[in-house]
């Protein structure tokens, strides 16, 4: 039977693949949105460091509103143009970089950034509150470095109250024996001054560690400072010293005070690794670096060896003995290697170590050699003679006032005294002095360095020595600069004060 048209059943397809494509597209849009909205962390699109968009959570945790991020550089997130600069180096370098943004109350947050690239120019940022977890780490660092000054100090205390007592025991029989035994009373007056010098010593440790410490230096060879000190840090020790020193030894630049602390550290450390005794080799040989290294320049250098036959160093522990306060001795504050490698970084040297377990350790230390007529500068510095002369002392302290006058009295000077830069300029301007020394520190008055720019005015050709207790000033290690022709730091004897005024008076 034929079919018509009519009977005919149609059949109608519809493509509807764009539609559920685009439901689903929707539906992660949807999803992405509900997921950047939920985010604890702050996620932004930058471009060139200018934000296209930012999610909730970045306004959240900043106060700033998305029409305040928008088309906006970064900058305004930072306090300084530093750090800005250094966050982006780093953020885009590395990928992350841990830093502060300022919210818009003012207050700031720390914060953790990570970036992804999305092309050449633009980056996905996403930024993490790390405030609690940084201002932690800040509280148990203040923790940590209260319980390593509390070390310190008891360190420091304890080897003071041994100093005090052989100043104290040996003042009183000096005073003892000087009617009965002259002699034996100089003995030990000579006894406490050279407690006395171990105490100016010790200040130093405080000193090598703080702002400033720059070591004030002057041309020496070092043979004798190796020789004197190792000899009195092993007094009383079963360890014996060999030396083996170059005799045509160059010249170096040091503090002996700091130097003298750095060999006697070194020298009680092999000690302790021999307990029981032994034998250390101290070696001085003049060296030349062809090729510089990342911790010295080529140059000439006189290298100090330290060699002991003691315990040694466990591999894992070398490169950690020069850090403060690490320590494998149950009574060890851990400052004595530290100190020793602060004082020799100051001096532009080097110090390295090596060791094998059960056979002994080797420490090397490097200090550049001052090129110069180091000879011809002795023999005129031995041949001055005290040549008289009216020097003004410039000091708050009365006892010291009268200490110096006396020192200046037994060196053929006259002195006459000021308590503050105000008296001293006065005096300046009414008598002018061959010499002058100021006291850097005059607490509620002009100090040193105000009272030295104004008889710089006054005098030109002013000769001034800069004096002070606190070492590690930049203007101790720096005088010149300060127009100032000498240094001496407190505590000093008489003969390291004549020495400096002869020097000045004669115009070397």
């Amino acid at each position: 039977m034929p079919v018509s048209d009519e009977d005919t059943p149609l059949s109608i397809i519809h493509d509807i693949t764009d539609r559920n494509a685009e439901a689903q597209t929707g539906e992660s849009e949807r999803s992405l949105r509900a997921i950047l909205f939920a985010s604890p962390i702050g996620i932004c699109r930058v471009r060139s460091r200018v934000f296209e968009w930012v999610n909730d959570a970045m306004c959240r945790m900043t106060g700033y509103s998305i029409g305040d991020f928008y088309g906006k550089n970064s900058r305004f997130l930072f306090e300084r143009d530093e750090e800005y600069i250094r966050t982006g180096d780093v953020l885009y370098g590395q990928g992350w970089v841990e830093t502060t943004f300022r919210k818009k109350d003012g207050t700031t947050i720390d914060i953790l950034a990570q970036a992804a690239p999305v092309d050449e120019a633009s980056h996905i940022v996403t930024v993490t509150d790390i405030t609690h977890r940084a201002r932690a780490e800040r509280e148990q660092a203040k923790i940590d470095k209260l319980e390593s000054l509390g070390v310190l100090a008891g360190g420091i205390a304890h080897d003071f109250n041994n100093i005090l007592t052989m100043i104290l025991g040996n003042i009183s029989l000096g005073k003892m024996y000087m009617a009965m035994d002259p002699a034996k009373a100089q003995e030990k007056l000579a006894l406490a001054e050279q407690a006395i010098t171990r105490a100016k010593d010790l200040t130093q440790q405080l000193l090598t560690f703080s702002r400033g410490g720059a070591p004030i230096t002057k041309v020496s060879s070092i043979a004798d400072h190796l020789e004197k000190t190792t000899r009195f840090t092993l007094t009383g020790t079963g360890v014996t010293c060999r030396f083996d020193i170059d005799p045509n030894l160059l010249p170096v630049a040091i503090d002996e005070g700091q130097m003298n602390q750095a060999i006697g550290h070194i020298v009680i450390n092999a000690h302790q690794a021999m307990p029981e005794g032994g034998a250390l080799l101290i070696s001085a040989r003049n060296v030349t670096i062809e090729t510089p290294t990342p911790n010295l320049t080529a140059g000439s250098y006189v290298k100090i060896s330290f060699t002991d036959r003691g315990i040694g160093i466990p591999e894992e522990h070398l490169d950690l003995i020069f850090d403060p306060y690490f320590t494998t001795k149950q009574k060890g504050s851990g400052l004595g290697l530290a100190i020793c490698y602060s004082i020799i970084k100051n001096h532009h040297g080097h110090i390295t170590a090596e060791s094998i377990l059960g056979v002994g350790s080797t420490f090397h230390i490097f200090l550049p050699v001052v090129e110069g007529k180091y000879a011809e500068r002795r023999k005129q510095e031995d041949m001055l003679t005290a040549a008289g002369g009216c020097v003004l002392v410039m000091d708050d302290e009365e006892a010291i006032l009268e200490i110096v006058g006396d020192i200046l009295e037994y060196h053929g000077f006259t002195a006459d005294f000021a308590r503050d830069g105000e008296e001293a300029l006065s005096l300046y301007q009414e008598k002018g002095y061959d010499a002058v020394i100021l006291d850097l520190t005059v607490p509620g008055g002009m100090g040193g360095k105000e009272a030295m720019k104004e008889l710089l005015k006054i005098d030109p050709a002013v000769r001034a020595i800069v004096s002070s207790g606190y070492s590690n000033d930049p203007i101790m290690s720096d005088f010149r600069q300060y127009g100032f022709k000498s240094v001496i730091a407190k505590p000093y004897d008489i003969e390291e004060l004549g020495k400096v005024l002869r020097t000045v008076m004669s115009g070397n």
